[in-house]
């Protein structure tokens, strides 16, 4: 069995910010800071949203940060880890979610679609070595029990994965795609018929359930890793307390596994992580228990298929 590649989603998404723990990084400092934390944890891969300091909501201009946050990690401890930049997060918010979150947006919805691909294109440059890459549209990750939530999509057509693959193999950027439901796996299939993705592909499922995402239960899991190719690489990242379970079966499994403030705030119940590392560590203590061993970053680009640093 392969060793274990731990991914730390160090920043959160959309809706983690320090209205909800004083815990999560938010300026470049912070965030670099936690992700040599994580490093030293037993993280290859971090995966990274941009945030504004203040508060860590949603930068309202991702782009003009990430080269930042690429810089000082690769001038940092964890110089050899893996960096993975998000193409799903900052999209805009609804007026009036983004009213009630307190987030200023630069750009109206609109004006943000139809500059979108021209920002994902530049973000590839950036000179990450991995991307996240959302293989569908949903509607809702998880009801929060907030109403203008009912007026979101969160839209990724077929054309738009396509065009994103595309600047992504052109700058030597792997895509990891994100599966929300079981539909996606298909996707990826036809798009690798297609030659619009190229093999062994890396997976993520995303099973966060509310919704519109797969349910975080083993059933669900052994029907995603039995329908895809052994060639295939894979991880999970589930929400809250199913993030420990569903990775300690991933672990089992031989896939790889995602945690961090992205996913869960909490070490325990009730307890909040005081760090992303802790987090880290504790699924590195499930692994070992398990008798897994955890890759380095090195071992984790073998695995992955990534070029040798």
């Amino acid at each position: 069995m392969e060793k274990l590649i731990i991914t730390a989603a160090v920043t959160g998404g959309e809706f983690v910010s320090r209205l909800l723990t004083p815990y999560v990084p938010c300026t470049v400092d912070e965030i670099v800071e936690e992700v040599c934390r994580c490093r030293k944890a037993g993280a290859s891969v971090v995966h990274l949203h941009a945030k504004e300091p203040e508060m860590g909501r949603p930068h309202p201009d991702p782009n003009s940060v990430f080269p930042e946050y690429i810089r000082r990690i690769r001038e940092s401890e964890a110089s050899d880890i893996i960096i993975n930049i998000t193409t799903g997060g900052g999209r805009p918010l609804p007026p009036a979610l983004a009213e009630l979150m307190g987030v200023q947006q630069k750009y109206t919805p609109e004006e943000y679609e139809r500059k979108l691909d021209q920002w994902m294109e530049e973000r590839m440059k950036f000179g990450q070595e991995m991307s996240s890459l959302n293989m569908g549209s949903i509607n809702i990750w998880e009801d929060l029990g907030l109403e203008p939530l009912r007026d979101m999509i969160f839209s990724n057509p077929l054309s738009r994965i396509e065009r994103w693959a595309r600047y992504m193999y052109e700058n030597n950027v792997k895509p990891e795609l994100e599966i929300y439901d079981t539909g996606m796996i298909n996707t990826a299939k036809t798009l690798v018929r297609e030659g619009k993705l190229k093999e062994p592909l890396h997976l993520q499922f995303v099973m966060f359930g509310g919704m519109s995402c797969m349910s975080p239960t083993p059933e669900t899991l052994l029907y995603c890793v039995r329908n895809i190719p052994e060639n295939w690489t894979w991880s999970v990242c589930a929400p809250g307390r199913h993030e420990m379970e569903m990775g300690a079966l991933a672990i089992i499994l031989g896939g790889h596994v995602r945690v961090g403030m992205e996913d869960n705030l909490y070490l325990e119940r009730g307890v909040l992580a005081k760090s992303n590392a802790e987090l880290v560590a504790k699924i590195a203590r499930i692994a070992k228990e398990l008798g897994r061993e955890i890759a380095t970053p090195d071992e984790a680009r073998r695995i992955l298929g990534l070029k040798p640093r």
